[in-house]
């Protein structure tokens, strides 16, 4: 059936929009301890479910099914007959879930269900009693199972701080360390750690060893003790190590904690290991040229593979190679020009649950057997996508004008034409944040728009995560200089090889990505048809009055080392007080919910747009934040979005 649909939308040229705006069917799985069950979370009819799956034939044994447009967001096996999890709640003002903290428990066929933890676990009635369980104006993160105990875990608390008449979770106060019963909801408090913006690492049977947190100028430090009676000591005290390296996790034995860092002149990402004996510390990877951005654990809880993306996907395997290096590697081979991750696995890690994706593959899940070798296709993410009519992305390095080296990916249209393609430079957002790059992996709206005969451009200019700290700190203070130039000296290496439609061309992106679209548009008035800005800021100054950014921790120091507080520059770099520059044809789009991002600057660019002659189309979601979710309004959005482009690119 797949195959015969595929042929007819082949035939017809253009995949349908839905396709593209849609959010994903199967979220993630999760295999129980024993590997008999599996935990999934599903979206049906626009809400995102619990089920329950036997391994042994996909038959559902159980599940929850949220109320109220709420959706299941998180999931984790207690043991192999208990869950807990957690919900995103569907606010009236938002249209996209916000998580509570709220925790709930039930056995896997969907019995003895109970609110463990939450601002509401009082209100819950059990049958006809009313449960003596506190409130907790707080959100709760597991730190540890405890091995050996099926009634309790230990998590830590995180108080809500009140800002008005709203609560926020954004770890201002000292975490708070406590045991849950999973099976009633009464906890005890264990410990309070002596920092803010804090959390812990815990043994398996709940000893808290090590304590990270983040100071108010965004610097990162740690921890040790040896128990729950220790004094806390700073890490790089008590064994030596930098003071920018971090632990992240420990192995199985407890003999050893993995910990994270940087290395050599550019500052690459990645992982070392500690022996708690000795003291010794070493790498765990061999030499990477960018950052680590994904790590499979092997059976003793320590790192074995790292993912690296230089361009496409790559690995790195652990200095002192293990099974799980060995089976991934068989993986690998077996999947090859994908991505390979070990999502989950049985106790014995005899049973793997695999994901595998891709720049043209959404991810597909596959049960291994790691004695016979043999893998059991699963399910699919958005599994009405056909990888064989999607566009393939081919990385690209340039040289910018400063000598600087700037990677991307280039994904040209499927449809044969001896036309040069128009192109959308797709700008991405952040940034000098983790995770805010481009990366070589299936993307919807990458995909959306070479599906409609644009060839994409993506750019991670400096500043972007993923190459290194060097390259992040080129980034500060150059969010409308030397940021811009490599997104347009780009734009002008694709036009110079020859690979797209030189008159033809549009700059494209969200929150940053929106910023740099108008900016690089004031840059090089000549160089775009059309730009396109989405939930963007255009006065830089907006970012010290209107973001929500000055009020989280840290937010006065971020943007202090980002942008600093040269008015002048912050003005020559902001788009509002450039709109006379702009020759494109100018879209907006802006959610009226924004605290990010807030709508006066779509709003204030609109008014200077229109006095200069140049009126934007717009775009505005009332119940939209930083993104627009519903899915109605998402297909509104890039309907116009594909309509405007057609009109400025094609006609």
């Amino acid at each position: 059936m797949l195959a015969f649909y595929s042929l007819f939308i082949s035939a017809n040229d253009q995949l349908p929009l839905d396709y593209f705006i849609k959010h994903g069917d199967y979220l993630d799985l999760q295999l129980s301890p024993d590997g008999k069950h599996l935990a999934a979370r599903v979206r049906l009819d626009n809400k995102v479910m619990l089920g329950i799956l036997s391994t042994e034939d996909m038959s559902i044994v159980g599940g929850v099914r949220p109320q109220n447009n709420d959706i299941i967001h998180t999931v984790t096996w207690v043991n192999n007959e208990r869950l807990v999890f957690e919900y995103a709640e569907k606010q009236f003002s938002f249209d996209r879930p916000v998580p509570t903290g709220e925790l709930f428990a039930m056995n896997l066929d969907g019995g003895r269900r109970e609110m463990l933890y939450g601002y509401r676990a009082s209100d819950e009635q059990t049958g006809t009693r009313i449960t003596n369980k506190d409130d907790s104006l707080a959100s709760q993160e597991v730190l540890s199972l405890l091995e050996n105990d099926d009634r309790y875990i230990l998590i830590a608390e995180y108080p809500w701080d009140m800002n008005g008449n709203t609560y926020y979770n954004n770890r201002v106060k000292p975490a708070i360390i406590s045991k849950l019963n999973i099976m009633s909801g009464r906890k005890r408090k264990i410990d309070v750690l002596p920092h803010k913006r804090s959390s812990a690492l815990a043994t398996r049977n709940g000893q808290v060893v090590f304590m990270k947190w983040e100071d108010e100028n965004g610097n990162f430090h740690a921890a040790y003790r040896e128990d729950n009676d220790s004094e806390w000591i700073n890490l790089e005290d008590a064994f030596n190590v930098g003071e920018d390296v971090i632990p992240r996790g420990l192995s199985e034995d407890e003999q050893y904690v993995y910990m994270s860092g940087f290395t050599g002149e550019e500052g690459i990402y990645t992982h070392f290991k500690l022996n708690l004996s000795t003291g010794e510390h070493s790498r765990i990877f061999d030499e990477h040229n960018t950052d680590i951005e994904q790590i499979v654990l092997d059976n003793g809880g320590l790192p074995a593979v790292g993912i690296t993306y230089p361009g496409k996907s790559q690995y790195v395997y652990a200095t002192e190679e293990s099974r799980t290096s060995k089976i991934h590697k068989l993986l690998a081979d077996a999947f090859e020009g994908q991505t390979v991750v070990i999502a989950s696995h049985t106790r014995d890690w005899k049973t793997l649950l695999v994901h595998v994706r891709s720049d043209v593959n959404p991810g597909e899940y596959y049960l291994f057997d790691s004695e016979t070798l043999a893998a059991r296709f699963i399910w699919a993410n958005s599994s009405w996508i056909d990888p064989r009519l999607l566009a393939p992305m081919k990385p690209i390095s340039v040289e910018v004008s400063d000598g600087e080296t700037i990677n991307g990916y280039l994904t040209l249209p499927k449809q044969s034409s001896e036309e040069k393609p128009p192109l959308v430079v797709m700008i991405h957002g952040g940034p000098h944040q983790s995770g805010t790059r481009d990366f070589w992996d299936y993307n919807s709206e990458t995909q959306l728009l070479a599906s409609r005969g644009y060839a994409v451009l993506q750019v991670n200019f400096r500043g972007s995560d993923g190459y290194g700290e060097r390259y992040k700190r080129l980034g500060y203070r150059e969010w409308g200089g030397k940021m811009i130039d490599d997104i347009n000296d780009s734009v002008k290496w694709a036009i110079d090889k020859e690979y797209v439609d030189g008159n033809n061309v549009c700059a494209y992106g969200a929150s940053y990505g929106g910023y740099a679209a108008l900016m690089s548009a004031v840059k090089e008035p000549d160089l775009y048809e059309c730009t396109i800005g989405y939930v963007g800021i255009y006065d830089l100054q907006y970012m010290f009055t209107q973001s929500d950014i000055p009020n989280n921790w840290g937010g006065k120091a971020y943007l202090q080392k980002v942008l600093g507080n040269d008015k002048a520059q912050l003005k020559a770099y902001s788009p509002l007080y450039h709109a006379d520059k702009i020759k494109a044809n100018v879209m907006l789009i802006h959610g009226s919910k924004d605290r990010r991002v807030p709508e006066i600057n779509s709003e204030a660019l609109s008014q200077a747009l229109i006095r200069a002659g140049n009126p934007p189309e717009y775009l505005q979601y009332s119940q939209a934040g930083h993104g627009v979710f519903d899915e109605g309004d998402r297909r509104e959005l890039y309907q116009g979005l594909i309509n405007f482009l057609d009109k400025n690119l094609k006609s």
